[in-house]
């Protein structure tokens, strides 16, 4: 089957009704859970002659459209009621934000073996393979959280993804807090500061070799990993207990600050995953695109060997 078929221009009777009793009437209803869910009106645009010619002879699609299209669009809302119990108003905002048009279509797509979504022209997609109507419909919403990451952003958006900074805000944000208290009480300096550079860290990573897939999804543990291994070494090499190490630190990075890098090749010979080094008054964690997140409680075991 073509995934662009032109539409029908006419529905068969009982389809007609089917449409109007199991699709239109209940849309209003379904609009209004939007509504609730998302605190903004959107609206369903679903055109059921685009629809119709992609039900093959003797299909649910074919024989009951309404119906199909209603199970569509109340699997994706059960997909959005999971998806915002994860993700809260953030998640609320970045769909709102996303597409504008406040809009929700159904149409044939072969992007997907079964169904998905995208974003595009500002409107949310519902897309169903061609050859599929009205198979799997429960998956049209699953993998919401990519769909938002992908979508093309607003003028003046963050250069991070969506994923990315869910994964900063669930991971590093909210846990990063306790490891700075232990770095500043070990090195008594309650002006010490990480900083993982994020726009920079995602810029090498985005455009990296053999990255890999999941970078986004654990941008912030892995950030928030680092800098813990950086804890556990100032603890293990004993800074907390001895002035001369908290001295040499100070003198060899006196910016009191730790930063994340990614770079093409580790330079110091300390490990082929990564390394710390100082740069212009700064201490520096690097690692390369393809050893991001590997081994990250060893980056900082050669402290010592760099005061």
């Amino acid at each position: 089957m073509s995934a662009d078929k032109a539409p029908a221009d006419k529905l068969p009777l009982a389809i007609r009704k089917n449409v109007r009793d199991s699709w239109e009437n209940k849309k209003p209803e379904l609009e209004a859970q939007l509504l609730t869910l998302l605190g903004e009106a959107w609206t369903f645009d679903v055109n059921p002659l685009a629809i119709y010619p992609y039900a093959e002879e003797g299909s649910y699609g074919h024989s009951s459209l309404g119906d199909c299209i209603y199970a569509y669009i109340d699997g994706f809302i059960y997909q959005l009621k999971y998806f915002l119990s994860q993700h809260g108003e953030e998640g609320k905002t970045e769909l709102n934000t996303v597409a504008p048009t406040h809009t929700i279509t159904l149409v044939a797509s072969p992007k997907f073996s079964y169904c998905g979504t995208d974003i595009e022209e500002g409107k949310l997609r519902l897309l169903f393979n061609p050859t599929c109507l009205g198979t799997n419909i429960d998956q049209a919403g699953q993998k919401l959280a990519e769909t938002l990451s992908a979508a093309p952003q607003p003028e003046g958006a963050s250069p991070l993804s969506y994923t990315a900074r869910n994964s900063i805000k669930t991971n590093y944000d909210e846990k990063i807090g306790s490891y700075l208290e232990q770095a500043r009480k070990a090195l008594q300096n309650e002006k010490f500061a990480f900083d993982p550079s994020w726009e920079q860290l995602a810029a090498g990573l985005k455009g990296g070799k053999d990255v890999r897939d999941d970078w986004e999804t654990n941008l912030g543990n892995f950030a928030t990993s680092y800098f813990e291994g950086f804890v556990s070494a100032l603890t293990y090499q004993k800074f907390h207990e001895d002035e001369m190490l908290r001295e040499g630190l100070e003198e060899a990075a006196p910016n009191g600050v730790l930063k994340l890098r990614i770079v093409d090749k580790l330079t110091t010979g300390q490990s082929s995953y990564n390394e710390i080094t100082l740069d212009n008054g700064d201490l520096v964690i690097q690692t390369t695109p393809s050893y991001f997140g590997t081994n990250v409680h060893d980056a900082a075991s050669k402290l010592m060997d760099i005061l």
